[in-house]
């Protein structure tokens, strides 16, 4: 994948002895320019502290299918630069609390993704033909991973739903443990998510962020997924 740093005119020097040569360099020059600015560009869409958001991010969360995103060839729009500034935020704060992902459950999360993408063999030759590192995709599964258990470890620890709430919401009728413990998990989970939007709204406020992309822009994807 091009970077901006890749396509660079760099005078070649001239040799009076062999003319035929230098324009034959000269074309080759030309060419190698041309093709390269044809190939798609990772562009800079966001800062959030000291961490950036390129459209490389958000490319390859919706190619692994990870931190909320899912496969899309369409422009990458202010709606998803949003997002990824979220999981910035939530990721920062997951580090200072010592949230992280066991090796054991990264490898099984690896595993996953590589069968969404047809096999092992199928990913590694996607992240080859891409040039992307294989490091920096584990990583960001590893980074998935985080995240939920960000939801787990700050929101939804903390939360007990009374057992009125539950037989209110579940409603008339007879209802087994089974259903009634489903159901603590649900109203769990839907309180843990309404209170990590409003910790998102404070830490938007807190964090200094930079959105590069203007509203209603939007850039093409440098690559899209296996």
């Amino acid at each position: 994948m091009a970077k901006l740093s890749d396509v660079r005119a760099r005078p070649e020097p001239r040799d009076p002895r062999r003319p035929g040569l230098a324009a034959v360099v000269l074309l080759v020059t030309l060419l190698h320019v041309s093709f390269a600015a044809a190939e798609p560009i990772d562009t800079l869409l966001a800062q959030v502290d000291a961490r950036t958001i390129a459209a490389s991010d958000i490319a390859l969360a919706r190619a692994l299918r990870v931190l909320g995103f899912t496969p899309s060839s369409s422009p990458i729009t202010r709606t998803d630069v949003d997002r990824f500034v979220d999981v910035r935020l939530i990721l920062s704060e997951a580090g200072k609390i010592g949230v992280e992902a066991e090796p054991a459950a990264l490898d099984r999360a690896w595993a996953e993704a590589a069968a969404r993408a047809g096999g092992e063999a199928a990913l590694a030759r996607w992240l080859e033909d891409k040039a992307i590192d294989r490091e920096w995709a584990r990583l960001m599964v590893g980074e998935d991973i985080v995240k939920s258990k960000f939801l787990d470890a700050r929101f939804a620890a903390f939360i007990f739903p009374d057992e009125e709430m539950v037989t209110r919401v579940l409603g008339p009728g007879q209802h087994d443990e089974d259903a009634r413990e489903r159901m603590r998990q649900e109203l769990i989970r839907r309180a843990a998510v309404e209170a990590q939007a409003k910790w998102l709204d404070d830490a938007r406020r807190r964090a200094s962020i930079k959105i590069l992309l203007p509203d209603g822009g939007s850039v093409a994807p440098p690559f899209t997924g296996p």
